[in-house]
């Protein structure tokens, strides 16, 4: 599977069946990037993509993938407005055209994630399961487990369901600020992710670390400053 990003794909080479791990900060364009390589998938490999979006609605995420695809400008999906419905049902016209299924069934579950993505599988042939992201996946189990331990049979049951399906699927995680704020340049390291006992690396085949430089207000730094 390609991202689209030319010249990640010639260092990371995405197999079928592989886990990959997205990680960054808040804001830091997690979101950005994987619907830029939906819609690398999708558009310009014409395959079709199951996107789970835990984060935002249907239609917000279906007007930020048409933002990438050139049909409507950037600014226009941080003001979308009832008069904006006409604009909205075109961009759903065409995405739905383009073999993207959007998901955005809040608090879902992983059983249901495998169950849909299963479904998906069989009716639409997807080529790939895109997550957005892991912290927001329910385990949807009445058992007394700690995060950690409900995080690792999640990630477990990615994988085992990236193998089962002979797809790669992509989800997005999250980083602390604060674990990043004290050193130089904020840029993340592995020992991010694995210093919360999660076991990331047993289970994603590639981890990817997004950064960019961090602007900070005086207010985020109090509140960081806080915490640590």
């Amino acid at each position: 599977m390609k991202t689209g990003f030319q010249k990640l794909d010639k260092i990371v080479k995405i197999k079928q069946g592989d886990l990959v791990l997205l990680a960054g900060t808040a804001s830091v364009g997690k979101t950005s990037f994987v619907l830029n390589v939906l819609n690398n998938i999708a558009i310009n490999d014409k395959k079709s993509v199951l996107f789970f979006s835990l984060e935002c609605s249907k239609e917000s995420g279906l007007a930020k993938i048409d933002s990438i695809a050139g049909v409507i400008e950037a600014p226009d999906i941080l003001d979308l407005k009832d008069s904006d419905l006409l604009k909205v049902k075109k961009i759903s016209e065409k995405i739905d055209k383009e073999r993207i299924y959007i998901d955005d069934t809040p608090g879902i579950s992983i059983k249901e994630i495998c169950e849909k993505s299963k479904n998906m599988k069989k009716e639409k042939d997807i080529a790939c399961v895109i997550i957005d992201y892991l912290e927001l996946i329910s385990y949807g189990e009445s058992k007394n487990l700690s995060k950690i331990t409900e995080t690792n049979n999640i990630l477990s049951n990615l994988k085992n369901l990236a193998q089962e399906l002979n797809i790669p699927i992509l989800v997005t995680s999250y980083i602390s600020l604060r674990k990043i704020y004290h050193r130089k340049n904020h840029v993340p390291t592995l020992e991010d992710l694995t210093s919360n006992n999660i076991d990331y690396e047993k289970y994603a085949d590639n981890i990817l670390l997004l950064h960019r430089k961090i602007v900070l207000t005086n207010q985020q730094k109090e509140k960081i400053l806080q915490i640590s």
